[in-house]
Parts: structure tokens; C-alpha cells; sequence
């Protein structure tokens, strides 16, 4: 159903988050390319990881021109970590149109940012509500769920259904408030600190005397669960293999799931689609685990030994590890190196 009291709900909330948000660093400026670097940073990343990494991308690209110049493996490298690597190339191309369309200025309106590569509907209403203002609505997972508990929406977390639903809510809602940049990031920040998927604070809450969910001891059961793709569980051998100068044989991977980046020889192609390496394993120096995406990996690192000769081809490379950071990488190879004491 609609959310009714539509100005006082927008209020509730930018009078919330004026006393109670977060010295987030896009938050100094709103500087609109530190806001669109923060939002793809937070797409299915949590905050405290991307905080690690922010300020160190915008140090090496502190503007929308040296994104634009930067290399594939430039930016990887300084992304290395964060992972679903394929934001950060669609980062550097949409900073290309903008150099090359706009003279290197962010535009405001949602229909110029939406033809920029890799900004859609929820970055567009985001760069353009919380950078420049303008009345546009955003949905993400956090707003989704408050608008699914304020309207008593029950459709599951994730599902179209809810997601049409919320935009049209949040269409509404910006039209009432006063101002689209705190309305939308106080939605956002209520979703993360307050109004949490399981056990929400409603005490806290600024929206409580317009929830639905509340009002009805619904809070757990609004949305309705989500349905989650099924984990996969593997077991995946990698091989440290080293020269005589104490350099680490890598592979670029050319197929879908970390697409350019350089890995460690995989002992199967349960995970990686390149082929095998020819290798001899000598010795199990060590165990870890680790999630990519949907699969729940069990990796076992060997020391081996090459059956024949490899070049630096550009398929195949030797890497110092002493400059693995300049190398665009997963972050598994780091928990494998560990292993290796390397």
C-alpha cells in the first residue's frame, strides 16, 4: 500500500540524519566524481571494506581525466581486493565518455548519466540527488527494505515486485522533502544502522509511528525472504611455482569470473577456464578458504615444478612479489602467498 504522511516521513528522516550520519570522506565535498566512485565501490561491498580502499584509488586518480588516461591493468591493480573487478573497468570507460562527452564534467541529469558506461538507474538518481540536489529517486537493498516495512509490501527482498514498488514509493518521497541529498542518504544510513535486515532497531527509528511493520510486529517477516542463488562448493589446487630470482609464475585470465587479472596456476578448470598448467606438485604448504561470488572455494597450495619452459608472453608471467600491489590480482593470491611465506 502507499506510505501515507509523505512529508512528515521525508522529514523524520533528513532531520535523522543531519544529527546522526556518518563522517563518510564523499560526505566533505560532494564532489560529484568522489560520490560516483563511492557508489560503485558500495555496489555488493560492505562499508568498512570500501573504506579501506577509497582513498587510496582517489590518490592515484584524483579526478575524472586520470581515471580516463588509466590502463585496464592500472586501475585493477589499485581495485585488487575489492572484487567484481568488472565495476572498475566500467568505471574507467564511463570516466572516458565523460572527458570525452562532457569535458570531463559529472553531468547532473539522470537521462545524460544513464547513457554513460556503467551507470544505471540507482547510480544515476544517486550522483545526481546527493552530488548536485535534484529530485531523483534511488533504490537499493536498504531502501527497498524500509519502503517494503513502511507500506507493508510483502514481496521478497531482491524480487522485481518489490523493487517496482519501492521506486514508485521513493519517486513520491523525494517530491515531499526538502532536500533529495539528505532524504536519499538518510534512507540509505537508516538501512545500515537501523532498519537492518534481521533485528531492527525500532526503538531508534525515526519512522516508526509510519511503519506498517511496526505497527503490525512485522518487522522480521517485511520483505519476504530472499531467494538466494545456491552456493557451489569446490576444492581447487594452486601451485607456487618460482624462478631463480625468486619470481612468481602468474596467468592472466581471459574468461568470465575475473576477467585480466593474473592468478596463481589453478590445478583444474572447476574455477578458471584456462587450461591447466603443466606442473609437478612437490609439497602441500597449506589450506584456506575463501567465497567468490557464489562459490565456496577450498584451496590446497603446492610448491611445484614446471614440466617445460614458460615465456613472458603476456598469457604467462614472472611477478616479484614485492610488486604483486602493482599487479591487478584476487585477493586469494595474497591468502596463498601467506601460505607460502612468500
Amino acid at each position: 500500500m502507499p506510505i501515507r504522511s509523505l512529508r512528515r516521513v521525508a522529514a523524520a528522516v533528513e532531520t535523522w540524519f543531519e544529527a546522526h550520519q556518518r563522517p563518510l570522506p564523499w560526505r566533505r565535498s560532494y564532489d560529484p566524481y568522489y560520490v560516483w566512485v563511492s557508489e560503485v565501490m558500495l555496489q555488493q561491498t560492505r562499508m568498512e571494506v570500501v573504506l579501506r580502499y577509497y582513498q587510496r584509488f582517489l590518490s592515484r586518480f584524483p579526478d575524472v581525466a586520470s581515471l580516463a588516461k588509466a590502463a585496464d591493468d592500472e586501475v585493477l591493480a589499485v581495485w585488487s581486493g575489492l572484487g567484481y573487478y568488472r565495476r572498475a573497468r566500467m568505471l574507467r570507460d564511463g570516466a572516458r565518455a565523460v572527458v570525452e562527452w562532457h569535458g570531463g564534467i559529472v553531468p547532473r541529469d539522470v537521462s545524460e548519466l544513464t547513457v554513460i558506461p556503467g551507470i544505471g538507474r540507482y547510480t544515476a538518481g544517486a550522483i545526481s540527488s546527493i552530488a548536485y540536489g535534484r529530485r531523483t529517486p534511488i533504490v537499493d537493498g536498504n531502501i527497498a527494505r524500509i519502503i517494503s516495512r513502511l507500506g507493508g509490501i510483502d514481496e521478497p527482498a531482491g524480487s522485481a515486485a518489490l523493487t517496482r514498488a519501492a521506486w514508485v514509493e521513493e519517486e513520491r518521497l523525494v517530491q515531499a522533502c526538502c532536500s533529495p541529498r539528505e532524504l536519499n542518504q538518510g534512507l540509505m544510513e537508516i538501512g545500515a544502522l537501523v532498519c537492518t535486515p534481521r533485528k531492527p532497531d525500532c526503538a531508534a527509528c525515526p519512522l516508526k509511528n509510519y511503519c506498517y511493520a511496526f505497527r503490525h510486529d512485522a518487522t522480521e517477516a517485511l520483505p519476504g525472504r530472499k531467494i538466494k542463488p545456491a552456493a557451489r562448493d569446490l576444492s581447487v589446487a594452486l601451485y607456487i611455482v618460482t624462478d631463480r630470482r625468486g619470481r612468481i609464475l602468474m596467468r592472466r585470465e581471459s574468461g568470465a569470473l575475473m576477467n585480466a587479472m593474473m592468478h596463481l596456476p589453478h590445478g583444474d578448470t572447476s574455477l578458471l577456464t584456462g587450461a591447466p598448467l603443466d606442473v609437478t606438485s612437490a609439497q602441500l604448504l597449506g589450506t584456506f578458504r575463501h567465497t567468490i561470488t557464489t562459490r565456496r572455494v577450498a584451496f590446497s597450495v603446492y610448491s611445484g615444478e614446471l614440466r617445460s619452459t614458460i615465456r613472458d608472453d603476456g598469457e604467462y608471467q614472472w611477478i616479484d612479489p614485492a610488486q604483486l600491489a602493482n599487479v591487478p590480482h584476487p585477493s586469494y593470491v595474497d591468502k596463498a602467498l601467506v601460505q607460502a611465506s612468500l
